[in-house]
């Protein structure tokens, strides 16, 4: 007789969670020094090994203000755009706790702490994590730029 072996559903790692949710703001609060007092920035995304002179930009528009979070729109523009779906998505700052997290993506709305897995649409379970990993590498990759211009403005 063969024993099937149940795998045990997802958890959600809290602590990993909250570790990303922290860099997040951090690596956010670098980006936007003058988040309390701007709603629109447009940061160049160039970096200093590229060949091209081709010019990316992080635009984020502040959406909603309370005060104890902020939710902001995130998107990467570039003159190439056309060919790829651009990054965007939406981001809300706990100040608080001083956490970040990916509230909504372009490619899917409202995105849940954890999937039942399989599901009709594919949600992999620890989705929620994936996506906050994704902002923590966007940012990453537009920090070392984006850094260069607002010292060079502020």
């Amino acid at each position: 007789m063969k024993r099937h072996s149940l795998k045990p559903n997802y958890r959600v790692n809290l602590i990993r969670l909250q570790q990303i949710g922290e860099r997040n703001y951090l690596r956010l609060m670098r980006l936007l020094p003058g988040l309390s007092d701007q709603e629109h920035f447009r940061l160049p995304v160039k970096h200093k090994n590229s060949l091209d002179s081709a010019v990316e930009w992080l635009v984020i528009d502040v959406l909603e203000r309370s005060p104890f979070t902020t939710l902001l729109t995130l998107q990467m523009e570039a003159d190439w755009g056309q060919l790829f779906n651009m990054p965007k998505a939406e981001v809300r700052l706990y100040h608080d706790v001083k956490m970040a997290e990916i509230v909504s993506r372009k490619t899917s709305k409202i995105i849940q702490p954890r999937y039942h897995y399989p599901n009709s649409k594919m949600h992999q379970p620890d989705e929620k994590e994936q996506h906050n990993q994704f902002l923590a590498q966007w940012l990453d990759y537009a920090l070392p730029a984006s850094r260069t211009y607002t010292e060079k403005t502020g």
